[in-house]
């Protein structure tokens, strides 16, 4: 979607539907209150008397025959005092969305007047929210099935220069969501542990990146015990795929590491998931999606430091190679994991992962995983579950993900916990105390294969990576939850 900034007027611009900013507690202002002049009072009126409380995000369609725009959107910002750069996001993503409900294929939005969000911020929210809101996973679908496409937005600011710098931050951060989103949503069939390879192959080739994909039989020669055992049941064999981005005089600089659970399909294994919601196990690769789209974008963003991305992938099947409850597993690392449930398989192939990355001598580690169902009980989708064994990792990941909507929590991994995961017949087993700190159990699991001394970063994105219904940012599927995050902290690390 093409989208520019101008410094016209809005109510001379010409296009075929222009937005308009409305304020719930303010009055009438700039562009609203000449539009009110021009209508002979009928946006004032449509306040006061139809039921439009110009409340975040809502929305009322205008009639204007014979002015630069037959059609306006009238959007309401909620309360002028309350607006942040969030509530800037969901409002234009659902502006869009009404003008897409009027069938018109371009539009212009003039940005509002804001004195707490500079017009740079102010243009990337209202990017972003334009994007991802009209976003619709519909690959699959004839064309006939397809709603309006949106092909072009322009918004018209006084500061145009600023802006520009905005739309074009915000349409590499989208751009990187969408992508994401695109390998999320992809049905199993489509998808298996080589199809990420690929993956990570052509964006290796777009961006100009290294790129190394280990088979099975490698994974077997690295010792990577664990990762394996997960991908025994399936004829699809697991992959371990390496991307690496290195700035000119960083060769031998300490990598950020960013690891990405990559489970195209998860059945649970022997411990087989109910029927019920399985279809959407299609979506267990998101921490892998995160990390792809991510270093799809990385060339474009230019971080002065090397990363490095890792990804475990397999699948999850039932046959009879696979692995059985009470089997026993070793990882990279040398310990050994009884597995009690063959459905906390994402643990068990991040293991392998962790301990490959901590013998880079990371500056630190970063993994994201949709790990368990138990975060969502505890923070249900509103953020991400964050568990770390570094304060200042912990803040910048937090500061990343207030700016860029991609909100998280932190959660203790207290070494009280530790019992939680302590074998009986082995070193660890891959499963807490039943219906206790589930995603703290898993947490404390994985930091088991995170070298000493190693700042240390997991985030559980079960909850958040995929939803059943829609919201402002994201119709029902995949969200891309972590991308915008993540670009932002590489924007930002130092």
């Amino acid at each position: 979607m093409r989208i520019d900034v101008q410094s016209a007027a809005p109510l001379d611009f010409e296009t075929l539907c222009l937005v308009v900013p409305v304020w719930q507690d303010a009055g009438l202002s700039d562009v609203a209150a000449e539009l009110n002049r021009q209508l002979d009072g009928l946006v004032k009126s449509i306040v006061a008397e139809d039921g439009f409380k110009a409340g975040g995000g809502e929305t009322r369609v205008l009639h204007t025959p014979g002015k630069a725009a037959p059609r306006v959107v009238l959007v309401g910002l909620g309360k002028r005092n309350k607006v942040s750069v969030e509530s800037l996001r969901k409002a234009a993503a659902k502006a869009a969305r009404a003008v897409r409900g009027i069938k018109r294929e371009s539009f212009a939005l003039a940005l509002p007047n804001l004195k707490t969000i500079k017009p740079e911020e102010a243009a990337a929210a209202i990017t972003e929210g334009i994007i991802l809101g009209l976003h619709v996973y519909n690959d699959l679908k004839t064309d006939k099935d397809k709603p309006t496409t949106i092909a072009q937005a322009t918004l018209l600011s006084n500061s145009v220069k600023a802006a520009q710098r905005g739309v074009d931050q915000a349409q590499l951060y989208a751009t990187a969501n969408l992508r994401a989103r695109a390998l999320v949503n992809l049905p199993s069939n489509l998808k298996t542990p080589e199809y990420l390879a690929e993956q990570a192959r052509q964006i290796a080739a777009e961006s100009g990146l290294r790129c190394e994909v280990w088979d099975e039989n490698r994974i077997i020669a690295e010792r990577m015990g664990a990762l394996y055992a997960v991908g025994m049941g399936s004829d699809n064999p697991a992959r371990f795929i390496i991307l690496e981005y290195c700035p000119p005089g960083q060769e031998k600089a300490q990598p950020l590491i960013l690891v990405g659970k990559g489970m195209t399909f998860d059945t649970g294994g022997y411990s087989i998931k109910p029927s019920t919601g399985m279809e959407d196990m299609k979506d267990d690769m998101a921490g892998a999606a995160v990390v792809l789209a991510t270093m799809s974008a990385i060339t474009e963003l230019q971080p002065a430091h090397r990363v490095l991305a890792l990804i475990p992938s397999a699948e999850n099947m039932v046959n009879g190679n696979a692995q059985r409850p009470g089997d026993v597993v070793t990882a990279r690392n040398g310990k050994t994991i009884e597995v009690l449930n063959t459905d906390a398989e994402g643990r068990l192939i991040l293991a392998d992962a962790l301990s490959y990355a901590s013998e880079q001598k990371p500056a630190a580690i970063i993994d994201y995983a949709t790990l368990t169902g138990a975060i969502g009980i505890a923070l249900g989708q509103e953020a991400a579950g964050l568990f770390s064994n570094d304060d200042e990792l912990t803040n910048r990941i937090r500061a990343a993900g207030d700016k860029s909507g991609d909100r998280v929590w932190p959660l203790p991994i207290w070494d009280e916990y530790k019992d939680h995961v302590k074998g009986t017949v082995s070193d660890l087993k891959n499963m807490g105390k039943e219906r206790h700190a589930g995603s703290i159990a898993g947490a404390v699991f994985l930091e088991h294969f995170v070298g000493e001394n190693i700042p240390w970063a997991h985030l559980d994105i079960a909850a958040v990576s995929f939803i059943r219904e829609d919201r402002p940012l994201s119709a029902r599927g995949a969200t891309g939850f972590g991308v915008r995050l993540t670009l932002e902290l590489l924007r930002n690390w130092q």
